[in-house]
């Protein structure tokens, strides 16, 4: 049995692939939600993947750990991916590429760069003007792309910092990266993606886009584009460098994102909880383009669900019976009960405050405020990285 330990909004990917093209492993794959998991009392023995170990507190990366430890003292019948004791998370992993020269450039979380020319400074963090321009900035651990332009100056990144803390966005959550250049002769970026499961490498997607930032809005649908993208799942060219990434991060689920500068990979990201089918929302009618590309692609659509659903048959545990005590301070338990309750309440006044900001009879007054905001918030960071 294989047990898919994820949180509850993240759980769309595998609930809709486990209900579509994984059918077949529907009784080979337990979902368990976090907040469930610390509410058991026993543990299963089989296969455990433990997912989105970026978006976790630090109650619920503790309760991974407890749970990692007592299922891997059962020695048998158990198998364990995404342990947080081995894995690289975003930040550290991309200080750890460009340190080892895999990535030629380097990221920083933002409250490691210092904006102020004078003042005190922390051991390891790096002058704003230090770093190679153009820069943008991102979250750390969310998979939503950029939050800004290319950023060409360290006024530029202070103001950018400035008018997102305005948006209550928290510093400590939020990278600054520099930009890595990969666009080819004619002006087009790829961005290749490739899953690992359980030691599997499996390329999912050649993307091409004359958007720096590669997303599905901004895409080239073409026969030209259709013939790459067959060509790149049916040889899987990096393969062996995409091993290495996931060596690198200690990630045995999750898919890597990545692309070429002058022939070489540069990785941007592993997603420890990636969609897998097409992905959540109501299926709209899409474009003559975008229908035909996919018809060409769909046979090797095909081939990629049936290696990944060799894959998930490959690691579960079938030889796993019975179940080890999972045993949780109370404390920890309590804790992690708080946490759950604080993201509803912080879920319901995210949405609350949504609603009032798309109101027409705001939109006056809400660019001033949030200039207004942006400034105050600008000096208050400046002052904060230079005491």
């Amino acid at each position: 049995m294989i047990y898919f330990v994820v949180g509850a909004a993240g759980s769309f990917s595998i609930r809709d692939y486990l209900g579509e093209e994984g059918r077949a492993l529907r009784d080979r794959v337990r979902v368990v939600l976090y907040e469930e998991l610390a509410r058991l009392r026993e543990l299963p023995l089989g296969t455990w993947v433990f997912t989105e170990l970026d978006r976790l507190g630090a109650p619920e990366r503790e309760l991974v750990g407890i749970a990692c430890e007592q299922l891997g003292a059962a020695n048998a019948g158990v198998r364990l991916l995404n342990q947080p004791r081995h894995v690289r998370l975003r930040a550290e992993l991309l200080r750890a590429a460009s340190e080892s020269g895999i990535n030629r450039f380097r990221a920083w979380p933002a409250t490691g760069v210092r904006l102020a020319t004078t003042g005190r400074s922390s051991a390891g963090d790096v002058p704003a003007a230090a770093l190679r321009y153009p820069v943008f900035v991102r979250f750390a651990n969310r998979h939503v792309g950029s939050l800004t332009p290319l950023l060409g100056s360290p006024r530029a990144l202070a103001e950018a910092l400035a008018s997102l803390v305005a948006g209550q966005r928290r510093l400590d959550e939020l990278l600054v990266v520099e930009f890595c250049d990969t666009k080819d002769a004619h002006g087009i970026y790829r961005k290749y993606s490739a899953f690992n499961v359980g030691g599997r490498i499996l390329p999912r997607y050649m993307e091409c886009s004359r958007d720096w930032m590669v997303k599905w809005h901004h895409r080239i649908f073409d026969r030209e584009r259709a013939a790459m993208e067959t060509e790149y799942l049916a040889t899987n060219p990096h393969e062996a460098w995409i091993r290495e990434m996931f060596c690198l991060a200690g990630i045995e689920y999750g898919r890597i994102d990545y692309g070429l500068l002058a022939g070489e990979p540069q990785m941007w990201e592993i997603n420890l909880n990636p969609t897998i089918g097409r992905g959540p929302g109501p299926r709209l009618a899409q474009p003559a383009e975008v229908v035909a590309y996919k018809a060409i692609l769909a046979p090797a659509f095909d081939g990629f669900y049936a290696r990944f659903r060799e894959a998930w048959e490959a690691i579960d545990s079938t030889d796993g019976a019975g179940a080890v005590e999972l045993r949780i301070p109370d404390r920890l338990r309590q804790a992690i009960e708080r946490a759950v309750r604080q993201r509803r309440r912080d879920a319901r006044l995210g949405a609350f405050v949504d609603a009032i900001a798309r109101q027409r009879w705001l939109r006056p007054v809400t660019r001033p405020v949030k200039r207004a905001l942006a400034r105050v918030a600008g000096a208050r960071l400046r002052r904060s990285r230079s005491s």
